[in-house]
């Protein structure tokens, strides 16, 4: 593929997965506000202990194989089918591990419900499993706008399933059975774009992988710890606290990581597989590093500081008084997020540059360092102290994470954080902002009209700091969205035209 039809692919890869997020989260925000308002706050604290298990356990199903089939060189018919018969059995043997593992868990968070919300959980494994092999596939002949259409019918299903449950007041199964709904639609349409479902082949079946499987070991290995540092937390807090006070915790969390769950999904799928193609090219790979820090930190702190410098205001406005509770989690947690975003993003360079073992260091310095923190707060002060511990703890994870990577791509450490310097400050100056409106306004004005207030003049604030510390972040950043924007060639051609070098 040449470096023409490479950029064109990456555009319009990012340009059909933007806009499929976007056009998603217009219609998923409302259903989803509606839907927390509809539920009470332990329904999310019961999904949020049944996912932790579940979750923990899922990461074993894929056995890693999905990201080591898009970085392999080629991959063939018959690693195909083999792959697709290790996952088939992996998440056959996993979903039997979740239904034996469903009372014990109920009896340690003393939540006897939990026992059928895990087995009926387990069905996504077995669902998911018949969509990975057909995804990577897609994913190795950048068909990003097949992807981002089955991301579309599968949130919107399971939004509206969730929304219509809600209503009839179905109460957490409303959250589990939009999961799964999600899910079967999520994998209908990927075999359908595929052409094919990837039928295995159960004659030896780890024979013609073993290559993908060493590299699937380190990736396996930075999930299993990147799964334990994300949800270690609510572990803890699930044990320590009500289910109710989770539900706090738990809703906050996923508001606060929205804007960079939704932005790294974007990026991690056009940037791996452009990144695994451009690892020979050791001068190109030093100079993306820096410039996707660069773009992404100005996003992240942006949107992340922005929803903490408000969040009184936002979760009084959209979530109503009952989940009053949730604002110090809320704002803790989002002023921590763009740090986990750029850590994500750094996991994802190296990863491509061929180095997957910088992840598996700074994930396991994360998983040491982080539960502990997180233990001694919530033992100190409860949902305050645990909500602490993250601008504590986190800090030192991101400079572990920054020295790696910088490494594995060869630039210099203060090169990697000098990127993110003109984006902290903005966002700062956007911070003060919002709070010295918020002193003059909340005893004069609606708070819905305060907010609204604060959402623009902080957005102003923002970007006029952008343009006077780092004009040149903003004109590349104005470069990369005109060309984002600009029509071009479409992702399937794009694939057509380069499917021989994937």
């Amino acid at each position: 593929m040449t470096d023409g039809s490479l950029r064109q692919a990456a555009l319009s890869g990012a340009r059909w997965t933007l806009a499929a997020k976007l056009g998603l989260q217009l219609v998923m925000w409302p259903i989803t506000i509606l839907v927390i308002r509809l539920l009470e706050p332990g329904d999310y604290g019961l999904l949020a202990m049944a996912m932790v298990t579940i979750g923990f356990v899922a990461l074993f199903g894929e056995m890693g194989l999905g990201i080591a089939l898009v970085q392999a060189d080629k991959l063939d018919e018959t690693e195909a089918r083999a792959a697709s018969a290790a996952i088939m059995i992996c998440s056959v043997v996993m979903a039997a591990v979740i239904v034996l593992l469903a009372p014990f868990a109920a009896l340690w968070f003393e939540e006897p419900d939990l026992i059928g919300v895990m087995s009926v959980l387990t069905l996504e494994l077995l669902i998911s499993s018949v969509a990975a092999v057909p995804q990577a596939q897609l994913e190795r002949q950048l068909r990003f706008r097949s992807l981002s259409i089955a991301a579309i019918w599968s949130g919107l299903a399971g939004a509206l399933t969730t929304l219509v449950l809600a209503f009839a007041g179905n109460g957490v199964w409303a959250l589990v059975l939009g999961t799964l709904a999600g899910a079967l639609v999520r994998t209908v349409f990927i075999v359908v774009f595929n052409g094919r479902i990837v039928w295995p082949s159960f004659r030896h079946p780890l024979a013609p992988i073993k290559g993908l499987i060493r590299f699937s070991g380190h990736v396996l290995a930075a999930r299993t710890l990147w799964y334990w540092y994300g949800q270690s937390d609510q572990v803890i807090l699930a044990r320590l606290l009500q289910a109710s006070t989770l539900g706090y915790y738990t809703v906050a969390a996923q508001l606060a990581m929205l804007p960079a769950n939704k932005a790294m999904e974007v990026i991690n799928r056009v940037t791996f597989p452009v990144l695994s193609r451009m690892r020979s090219e050791q001068g190109e790979l030093r100079s993306m590093h820096l410039r996707l820090i660069s773009l992404v930190a100005a996003y992240a702190f942006g949107t992340c500081w922005g929803m903490a410098a408000v969040a009184p205001e936002l979760v009084t406005t959209l979530l109503g008084d009952k989940w009053l509770i949730a604002t110090l989690p809320l704002t803790v947690l989002a002023a921590v997020a763009p740090l986990r975003m750029l850590s994500a993003l750094n996991n994802t360079i190296t990863s491509a540059a061929g180095m997957p073992q910088a992840s598996t260091i700074e994930l396991a310095v994360a998983g040491l360092l982080l539960p502990i923190a997180v233990l001694a707060g919530a033992l100190a002060d409860g949902l305050r102290g645990a909500c602490l511990a993250w601008p504590v703890a986190y800090p030192i994870v991101y400079l572990i994470s920054n020295a790696l990577t910088c490494r594995a791509v060869g630039n210099s450490k203060m090169s990697g954080l000098m990127s993110l310097g003109a984006p902290v400050v903005a966002g700062a100056a956007m911070w003060i902002c919002v709070s010295a409106l918020r002193s003059h306004l909340s005893a004069a004005v609606p708070t819905v009209v305060l907010l609204m207030v604060q959402v623009a003049a902080g957005a102003v604030a923002y970007v006029v700091a952008l343009h006077v510390i780092a004009p040149a972040l903003v004109r590349d950043a104005q470069a990369f969205t005109r060309s984002l924007l600009r029509p071009g060639q479409d992702d399937g051609a794009a694939a057509r035209a380069n499917v021989a070098s994937g």
